[in-house]
């Protein structure tokens, strides 16, 4: 088994997959680069790539609407490590990212081609079931990070407001 194989198969995406599936879909993945604060992709742009990250780290951040007060472009939501993936929005309708991903290390990803993925998906249902139900487990836990970063963020606002103002 290749060394891309093998991430592939310890990926929390595909980690359910046989050994049968996984050569089914090594051929989709294209090893690729990022320096250390490279942009993997932008929240709004139609989301053409899923990624897993095999080695370094990739930062996914919100953007912060100037509305929210808090006087930053983005909020960091989560960090990927190896095994996990960046861009589960490829998968879903209407294939939009809603974060921004940027290598916060220099970072070895495995990039599939969601047109091809999902063509992959949908011609071996029992894989696509299974990659689906994994998507659904990621999305799950990122949206569990986005509340608990919203909540810190309002109780630090709540704090600032409650705190005595010094003369």
């Amino acid at each position: 088994m290749s060394p891309t194989a093998h991430a592939i198969m310890n990926s929390e995406l595909f980690a359910d997959l046989s050994p049968r599936q996984v050569q089914r879909l090594e051929p989709l993945a294209e090893r690729v680069r990022f320096k250390k604060g490279a942009v993997l992709f932008a929240a709004g742009e139609a989301a053409a790539d899923l990624y897993v990250v095999l080695e370094g780290a990739v930062e996914l951040r919100m953007p912060v609407p100037d509305w929210w007060g808090i006087h930053t472009p983005h909020q960091k939501m989560t960090t990927a490590r190896p095994g996990q993936v960046v861009g589960w929005s490829a998968l879903a309708e209407p294939c939009v990212y809603a974060l921004t991903a940027v290598a916060s290390e220099r970072c070895l990803t495995a990039r599939f081609e969601a047109s091809a993925l999902r063509e992959l998906m949908s011609a071996d249902p029992e894989l696509g079931n299974s990659v689906r139900a994994r998507a659904l487990s990621v999305v799950s836990r990122r949206l569990d990070a986005l509340a608990e970063a919203m909540l810190a963020q309002r109780a630090v606002m709540a704090s600032q407001a409650a705190a005595p103002a010094y003369a």
